[in-house]
């Protein structure tokens, strides 16, 4: 009987055991490509990220060196129209560097310059002010692309190991019965074999 017993239960213990080992596999499979998708995910948002906040940069560079120079004098004037508001275009040269221009001595003390240098300071502040505020929304996109592509796939990826954490519990369990049936079956097939001494 306990023959018996052994071999019907190594048989659906050794069915049990593989059905589990086929998940597993499963299971490995998906959740390699979910680890994969994480980082590719993570990898293009950071990349993102870096790209727009560069560009971001790239503009407060442009915008300063823009403000106070001859370009943006001559598109100043152009605002304020003619008359004494107007700027020498030559002040931009020496805000920029520093060195007087020709015919430019002495104009620090001109009114007209410290309304020039206001101007370029004001849309200066301006610039910086428009980045502060777009670098908190290229943060807050940023965060909520996370939230949105990165935190699915995260919580794919644990419950996938959850569940390769337990196959692994079954297929431990499973293997011990599939070996105690085994043993139960070749104790009593020692006892089935025929004695051929003639003393029994």
């Amino acid at each position: 009987m306990g023959f018996l017993l052994g071999a019907f239960g190594k048989l659906a213990a050794g069915r049990r055991v593989r059905q589990l080992q086929a998940r597993m596999m499963r299971v490995q499979s998906k959740l390699r490509r979910a680890t994969r998708n994480i980082e590719t995910t993570s990898k293009m948002i950071e990349t993102q990220k870096k790209m727009a906040l560069n560009n971001l940069t790239l503009q407060q560079q442009t915008g300063n060196s823009y403000f106070g120079s001859a370009a943006w004098v001559e598109f100043y004037n152009s605002q304020v129209g003619a008359g004494s508001a107007q700027l020498d275009p030559k002040w931009a040269e020496y805000a920029q560097s520093g060195m007087p221009a020709s015919g430019t001595s002495g104009m620090t003390s001109d009114p007209s310059y410290a309304r020039y240098m206001n101007a370029v300071n004001n849309e200066k502040m301006k610039m910086e002010a428009y980045v502060a505020q777009q670098k908190n929304r290229i943060e807050e996109y940023f965060e909520n692309l996370n939230d949105t592509m990165l935190e699915p796939l995260k919580q794919e990826e644990d419950s996938l190991q959850t569940e390769k954490d337990s196959l692994e519990s079954q297929i431990q369990l499973a293997q011990a019965d599939y070996d105690a049936c085994k043993k139960m079956e070749q104790a009593d097939a020692k006892n089935l074999a025929p004695n051929y001494t003639g003393q029994g």
